[in-house]
């Protein structure tokens, strides 16, 4: 675009932002998050990401089903079937979009003028692009922690929490902060309280068995099934922030396997996590930081340590759900000395939950396992 005439009328003066110049925002956004490669269609997806049409309202509900028995089949070659079938357990889960929006602005354009030409469009739109993408990143964290649990006092199930520390596993209905007290007595050591390897396939292990014993909830879905040697390789993520990883990078099984990693398996480097937050693979599980998780670190009731809460996903973990592209808009006041552009969005996010199996007025998470980690002095 040419160089903004503060004088002379334009698309912009109108608000009339070219389609196009929405669809490329739009793209160039949603695909420079530090959660995009999580994000798809599919409800394989970490971040399943859906798209309301035009009338159909501001909220989606999103179906599950709940396995049925394989360990008693009817048995015997004159059994009676008709009559023993097993009920079908429908459940659902809802996710609601809100209008959001965000603005900047530019004082004095005329003035400004005087010493360099303003494009409002390129001095305005970057930063609205910046703030816009770490939103969503920002958007979704929230939802799963401290907007899911603001009163500490009531934390996840047991089968969807680790507190990274040599204390009793959490009880149902954990309280977080005495948690997060009985941890502050250990180190951010690797081998205290800190992030180790033999954590990160305990995270697996919960994925896999469904919590701390098997079966005892949901088995968390993993984001990619893909075959290796005619054997199955489910793969989950696990989402650190970045004194995590500091401590992860003191455990020598770490540092071995993630240097015998990059020598002799870079052919075999997922395309879409290559980048500098992609730390490798742990026995299914990608590592990969996140450093806006440290926007939810949290304290000991002393404030004497600092602990992370890391995030390990599986499929479904997110719903990310958008009522319209966002759009701008663009007006000046004040005898058009200030023009102000706004991105509006219509969104919604939240952690797909189901009711637990042990309790079905108490919900689970479908997708994500909670990880807690001591970083004091990281």
């Amino acid at each position: 675009m040419g160089a903004f005439n503060p004088l002379g009328p334009t698309g912009l003066d109108q608000s009339l932002i070219p389609v196009e110049v929405r669809a490329k925002y739009y793209e160039e956004v949603l695909l420079s998050t530090d959660l995009t490669p999580f994000m798809g269609a599919q409800p394989s997806s970490a971040i399943q990401v859906e798209y309301k049409k035009m009338g159909t309202g501001s909220t989606l509900s999103v179906p599950f089903s709940k396995e049925i028995d394989y360990k008693n089949p009817i048995k015997g070659n004159f059994a009676q079937i008709s009559g023993k079938g097993q009920n079908l357990q429908f459940y659902e889960d809802q996710v609601s979009v809100d209008m959001l929006s965000l603005a900047d602005k530019l004082q004095g354009i005329q003035f400004m003028n005087l010493e360099t030409p303003v494009d409002v469009f390129d001095a305005l739109k970057p930063k609205l692009q910046t703030a816009h993408r770490r939103n969503i990143v920002y958007s979704l964290i929230q939802s799963a922690t401290t907007g899911n649990y603001p009163n500490f006092a009531n934390g996840p199930v047991a089968d969807r929490v680790i507190y990274s520390a040599p204390v009793n596993a959490p009880i149902y209905n954990a309280n977080i902060q005495t948690s997060l007290d009985a941890m502050a007595g250990n180190t951010s050591a690797y081998n205290s309280s800190g992030l180790s390897v033999n954590l990160i396939r305990k995270l697996r292990d919960y994925a896999i068995g469904g919590g701390i014993s098997f079966e005892n909830e949901k088995r968390i879905s993993p984001i990619m099934l893909a075959t290796s040697k005619n054997a199955w390789v489910p793969t989950y993520v696990y989402l650190m922030d970045t004194p995590s990883y500091r401590s992860l990078c003191q455990d020598p099984l770490f540092s071995g396997q993630f240097t015998r990693g990059i020598i002799e398996s870079v052919i075999n480097q997922p395309s879409l996590l290559k980048g500098a937050f992609y730390k490798g693979m742990i026995d299914n599980v990608e590592i990969y930081e996140c450093p806006e998780l440290g926007n939810f670190q949290q304290k000991s009731s002393n404030l004497a340590s600092t602990f992370s809460w890391n995030l390990f996903m599986g499929a479904q973990a997110f719903m990310l759900l958008w009522g319209e592209q966002p759009w701008f808009s663009l007006e000046y006041s004040n005898h058009r000395t200030i023009v102000e552009m706004a991105m509006l969005e219509i969104r919604g996010q939240k952690p797909l939950m189901f009711p637990s199996f042990n309790n079905d007025q108490r919900p689970v998470e479908n997708g994500l396992i909670h990880s807690f980690v001591n970083i004091t002095g990281l």
